[in-house]
């Protein structure tokens, strides 16, 4: 597992041997299947600039905790590549975007999505080859906190045989107005594509199962959540457990 940690605007007890800068720019190229970790706490900005070169496979992991910040990842993908991209924001006030540009035919990206806090989040995959296919999953919980998704993905002419799958869900626990924006971009009618966004309030079924079993009310409430947020990512069950024990139950 290679990991990058950028704390205060700062990359420390970084594994990869590749061009970093020691500031709040990361540049990556991908010459290997390999796994990644990029863990970012306390960081005003931060730009991650990734090369998926071809025919390699990339699992990578986001994990932020942070303030007011703006986090960019723009992720390039050649011939043949396959790329897991999992993201957990615990975050206040956060903006973050995140390009995708699948440059080759037979470029793959599932993107899953989850995150707890204010934040703004931009994403977009440019289908720029035929052959190319994506599927992006996107949750969040809102108690106090208000959250955004525009999820656009594009299709020019002459890329043929696409596919986009999309589908966003927010759980709203609280008064305050989401809002999501799926988009989708499509000049060619060699093209399978669908999504689906939803804003609601818990499961007042599942919830009522919960508290039938002596489980109280908030406690529920957070099993609840914590599921839905957790069960998102492509994780392997071990890599969820930390997930749950490290992160999300200190919130």
């Amino acid at each position: 597992m290679n990991i990058i940690r950028v704390d205060n605007n700062k990359i420390a007890n970084s594994k990869i041997n590749n061009d970093i800068n020691l500031k709040d720019n990361i540049c990556i190229d991908i010459l290997n299947n390999t796994n990644l970790y990029i863990e970012i706490n306390d960081s005003n900005k931060v730009d991650v600039k990734i090369n998926i070169k071809k025919d390699k496979k990339l699992k990578l992991f986001n994990f932020s905790e942070t303030s007011n910040s703006n986090i960019k990842f723009y992720i390039t993908q050649e011939e043949n590549t396959e790329l897991t991209f999992n993201s957990f924001y615990k975050n206040v006030n956060v903006e973050e975007e995140t390009i995708i540009d699948l440059n080759g035919m037979n470029s793959n990206v599932e993107y899953n999505y989850s995150c707890l806090g204010n934040t703004k989040k931009y994403l977009k995959i440019n289908h720029n080859f035929s052959n190319t296919n994506s599927i992006v999953k996107s949750h969040a919980v809102s108690k106090n906190d208000v959250i955004q998704f525009e999820i656009i993905e594009y299709v020019p002419k002459k890329s043929i045989n696409c596919n986009l799958s999309q589908s966003s869900k927010i759980i709203n626990l609280g008064d305050n107005k989401c809002l999501i924006k799926p988009i989708l971009l499509i000049d060619e009618e060699e093209v399978k594509a669908s999504h689906s966004s939803v804003i609601t309030p818990i499961s007042s079924e599942d919830l009522l199962y919960l508290m039938s079993r002596g489980i109280n009310k908030d406690n529920s409430i957070r099993l609840l959540v914590n599921g839905f947020l957790i069960n998102n990512l492509n994780l392997k069950e071990e890599e969820k457990h930390i997930l749950y024990e490290k992160h999300v139950f200190r919130r």
